[in-house]
């Protein structure tokens, strides 16, 4: 993915106080977090989506969560890229997309009650659970413990980005960060251990060869794959509220605080350490190449046209 990004894009946080230095910085890190392969790790912290019952009828109905994991894993994270790191054109013309391919997931669930992807309870859900997880990640590599006026900013960073999904009118998503919070707690009581979640926690412990490993590389793959299932369930379920992780189909025990603990320790320091040119994937390192090119181009241009003066030219001998 190699798609210019414009600059209203990619400067985003410039719509934050300049005199909130510490915010600013804030929010660039949580999107950075957003942008790097080691985001991925914590992909399990979004099993609170199935848990609630309408998103987990319509993943069966669709079957591809159970049948598909992986692929329906990298169209996700390719949804994803386009909505966070792509320019505006970009996002906007895949947000339009999920909005128009969902409209034809509905129906009747097990329950007996209806579903709709689109319905404000689900589809709200859907984008609250993806920021919560993001920011648990972002808490997890950087080690920052937000101020509630920083919390606002990422959320509002967050909003902006995913603006193109918003439900029009009083459906769109809650505005302030405080709220938010509490509609979270009031929605855990609505969450279940539903055979959505049954079939994503299975895939994760028990995982399929990726299609694109080849037929060769199946034992090494049968031999890592528990143990990749398990990191990746301590990191999702390490970054979960701790009321959702209790109703995940796993005991978590004083055991897997310690591995939590030190898998972050491990991950940050590699966040930390490594160039963000290997931990960036393909569209954040892009697009940071062209903010890059951006600052370049723009410190070649004059700050007046008017005619210089020989103070001017002077001070221009000397930086030159």
């Amino acid at each position: 993915m190699t798609c210019p990004v414009s600059p209203q894009a990619t400067r985003s946080v410039d719509a934050i106080p300049a005199s909130s230095r510490e915010t600013r910085s804030a929010v660039e890190r949580f999107e950075r977090v957003g942008g790097s392969v080691l985001f991925g790790l914590f992909g399990v912290g979004l099993f609170d989506q199935p848990m609630l019952p309408p998103v987990s009828a319509a993943l069966e109905a669709t079957g591809r969560a159970r049948n598909q994991p992986w692929a329906r894993a990298a169209r996700t994270a390719a949804a994803d890229q386009l909505i966070y790191h792509g320019d505006d054109a970009e996002r906007d013309a895949e947000s339009q997309r999920l909005m128009v391919l969902h409209r034809d997931v509905k129906g009747v669930g097990p329950d007996g009650e209806r579903y709709s992807a689109l319905n404000p309870h689900a589809w709200n859900w859907i984008l609250y659970s993806t920021f919560f997880v993001q920011r648990g990640a972002y808490l997890a590599l950087t080690g920052d413990r937000p101020s509630p006026a920083t919390d606002q900013a990422i959320w509002d960073h967050y909003l902006s980005k995913t603006r193109g999904l918003h439900l029009p009118g009083n459906s769109q998503p809650i505005a302030n960060y405080a709220n938010l919070t509490v509609h979270y707690d009031r929605m855990i009581t609505e969450l279940r251990a539903t055979p959505a979640l049954e079939a994503a926690t299975s895939t994760v412990r028990r995982a399929p060869r990726p299609d694109f490993l080849p037929a060769v590389a199946a034992p090494l793959w049968w031999v890592s794959a528990p143990t990749f299932g398990y990191i990746a369930m301590v990191l999702g379920c390490g970054i979960m509220h701790p009321e959702v992780r209790a109703k995940m189909p796993i005991t978590w025990t004083a055991r897997h605080d310690r591995h939590f603990r030190v898998l972050t320790a491990a991950l940050r320091l590699a966040y930390d350490r490594l160039p963000a040119a290997v931990t960036d994937s393909p569209m954040a390192r892009n697009r940071r190449k062209y903010e890059r090119l951006v600052d370049r181009y723009r410190e070649v241009g004059l700050t007046s046209f008017a005619p210089e003066t020989g103070a001017d030219r002077s001070r221009r001998r000397v930086r030159g």
